[in-house]
């Protein structure tokens, strides 16, 4: 018995045992799995990649010698073409010079000869720029003032763009100031002292000295050579460039001029490919990345800036792909899920043993070494190192399938040519191109710093190993005794990313107080189904007033009656007052009070003979019956007095006009209007 109950117990012990195991082990498994859903997966994270992603400018056209200055730099270095412009960077163009920067696919700013602009602000949020001297023309064809900002200043002055259009800034050598809009641009324009808006077609000009300094002289916006060749580099660009292309998405601008340089077509493992012509590439050893030069751009590092006319938006997007022998663009890649990003160079960078850095064009396979998810995928696998261990297996595997074409636009230069305008580069041979294709790329950057003046010495705070590339740097293009770069500019201090024509508007225009709304709902007084909208008067609600005061304007001030009081001081009331009745006939009319209808016409009397005239009797008029009309008034008549009674004619007849007189009668006179008789209706013989 004893046997059966242990055995009982120890078969019960078992099953609570195998229970609980599985317990454990289903929530081990859902919190397994909850983790696994919590994660977000690698391919969805790539809209956000990259830690960088400042806005970027592009110099689109350069005639003549155009020098620029990068910020915190003090040394100045030769433009060309495709160079990108930050935040922060100053140009500056020679005499017979001109520039074209392009902000983004269809706005552009021209600067003329002798001119100086500083580009104070590049963000999403809006652009801000700086006029020191010389011509601005600022083309606007795609602008949202809901959503962004765009303003120039000049010395004590600042433009803020409202509309779409054409905006020109002149600012002379003694800092006079000329702003105008045309193309159908309106603007609002702030000084030291005022603020006013800037219509279509028309120029202000800043007086700066005199008893009228300060104020602004409006004009006709006249036009001249520079308008000239604004026009047509406008005609030109519209000719070329095509915005109805959808092989790429918005945020990759850049490449509205490629079709003048090459052909688009559909391939089925890369989708649309851009295919440059055989006159657009005159080398025979041809590759991406080959013919051009690195620069550095700070916040992004080494920059790639091609000499190719079209090198903007294929360096700066994508990936190449070498499709039917020969090599395309592909504006978008297997990772770009969300949007693109302009990013330096997509490329890998790769250190050899000959102290040589080698490069190569990333394929469309292959990520990019130095964005957020490529390292934060080689941490999950091999744990938090501070070496980072060679590339995945898959993307080393897909780098080893692409075509041996690959392996032939490897670039290599020597470390100490780093950065050099007139360094050349080399394709590499067969073995070197082995060798890079197989190691693992840098995932962060170059150990080399930007050139100046200066030996091979490391600086201070550098690393021991790295090196600084030589070179002289460029003198500024412009540079005149009567010239000051760091003229300050701007209707007020301006801190960039932040627009100055709010805050412009509260202390120019309204002096710090709110406009009024545009309409005001007003409910009537005696109430009413409905509102009735009024239009307001005045640009600003004005102070109320301290209570107890009422405005003149509005109900005239009534002067206070002192009320009568006896000796002692206290008020003595008044009787009613009686109103009189017994008014004489020339006091002002009571009010006219309804008379009931007459019947018969008053009779006319008869005119009285006169001495010394033969009568003579008047054809009676007809008659016709008048319409029926309220009796005047009664008549006062005063009491009887002893006086003679007064002098009255025979009042004329209402229906019948007075008999009329050749000659005035003599004085007589006459009984009075009691005594004289009214004949009957009926027996008047006329």
């Amino acid at each position: 018995m004893r046997s059966i109950r242990r055995l009982h117990t120890n078969s019960r012990r078992s099953v609570d045992s195998t229970i609980f195991f599985l317990l454990l082990l289903g929530l081990l498994t859902l919190a397994t799995t909850t983790i696994v859903r919590a994660a977000p997966a690698p391919d969805e994270d790539d809209a956000d990649e990259y830690d960088i992603k400042a806005r970027v400018a592009r110099v689109s056209l350069i005639k003549g010698d155009v020098n620029l200055k990068r910020a915190g730099n003090k040394d100045w270095e030769k433009v060309r073409i495709n160079f990108p412009l930050v935040e922060g960077d100053t140009i500056s163009t020679d005499r017979e010079s001109r520039v074209e920067i392009q902000i983004d696919a269809r706005n552009f700013v021209r600067l003329g000869s002798s001119s100086i602009l500083r580009v104070v602000t590049l963000r999403d949020e809006g652009v801000a720029l700086s006029v020191v001297e010389g011509t601005a023309t600022i083309r606007l064809a795609r602008f949202d003032r809901d959503h962004e900002y765009f303003e120039v200043d000049a010395p004590k002055t600042t433009l803020a763009a409202e509309k779409k259009g054409l905006y020109r800034v002149d600012v002379s050598t003694a800092g006079r100031v000329r702003l105008t809009a045309r193309d159908g641009g309106r603007a609002r324009i702030y000084s030291e002292t005022s603020g006013f808006a800037l219509r279509d077609g028309r120029a202000a000009e800043l007086i700066l000295e005199g008893e009228n300094s300060g104020d602004w002289e409006f004009v006709s916006a006249a036009s001249d050579s520079w308008d000239s060749w604004v026009e047509g580099r406008e005609r030109y660009l519209a000719e070329r460039l095509r915005y109805d292309v959808q092989y790429y998405d918005q945020y990759t601008w850049g490449a509205e001029d490629l079709d003048a340089y090459g052909n688009w077509s559909y391939a089925n493992e890369y989708g649309w490919i851009w295919r440059p012509h055989a006159s657009s590439i005159s080398y025979a050893d041809w590759a991406p990345y080959r013919y051009g030069s690195w620069v550095w751009v700070a916040p992004y590092g080494w920059t790639w800036v091609g000499s190719e006319p079209w090198g903007w938006a294929p360096y700066h997007y994508g990936r190449w792909v070498y499709h039917n022998n020969y090599w395309a663009w592909c504006p978008r890649s297997q990772y770009y899920r969300h949007r693109a990003w302009w990013r330096p160079a997509l490329v890998a960078f790769v250190i050899t043993f000959g102290d040589n850095y080698c490069w190569y064009p990333l394929h469309y396979h292959q990520r990019d070494p130095r964005s957020r998810h490529y390292q934060r995928h080689d941490a999950r696998d091999n744990g938090p190192s501070d070496r980072l261990r060679p590339m995945r297996g898959d993307d080393l595997a897909n780098l080893r399938r692409v075509n041996p074409a690959q392996l032939r636009a490897v670039t290599s230069l020597a470390a100490r040519d780093f950065g050099n305008e007139n360094a050349r580069l080399r394709p590499a041979d067969a073995a070197l191109a082995r060798r890079v294709a197989n190691a693992d790329p840098l995932r962060s950057d170059l150990p080399i710093r930007p050139a100046r003046v200066a030996t091979d010495q490391p600086r201070a705070g550098e690393r021991a190993g790295e090196r600084v590339a030589t070179g002289v740097a460029a003198r500024p293009a412009r540079v005149t005794p009567d010239s000051d770069l760091q003229r300050p500019t701007g209707a007020a201090t301006r801190n960039p990313g932040v627009a100055l024509d709010d805050e412009l508007r509260r202390s120019r225009v309204l002096n710090g107080r709110e406009a009024r709304p545009s309409r005001i709902e007003l409910t009537p007084p005696t109430g009413g189904v409905g509102a009735i909208e009024a239009r307001p008067t005045g640009a600003v609600e004005r102070a109320a007033r301290p209570s107890g005061e009422q405005d003149r304007r509005v109900e005239p001030r009534r002067v206070p009656v002192a009320t009568p009081s006896d000796e002692a001081g206290a008020p003595v009331e008044r009787p009613a007052r009686v109103e009189r009745t017994d008014r004489p006939t020339g006091a002002t009319r009571p009010d006219r009070v309804e008379r009931p209808e007459r019947t018969e016409p008053p009779a006319v009397t008869e005119p009285r003979e006169q001495p010394g005239r033969v009568e003579r009797r008047e054809t009676p008029p007809v008659r016709y019956e008048s319409p029926k009309r309220a009796e005047p008034p009664p008549r006062y008549d005063p009491p009887p007095r002893n006086d003679p009674p007064p002098r009255s004619d025979p009042p004329p007849s209402r229906s019948e006009p007075a008999p009329q007189r050749s000659e005035p009668s003599p004085s007589r006179s006459e009984p009075s209007r009691n005594d004289t008789e009214r004949p009957s209706r009926k027996g008047d013989p006329r």
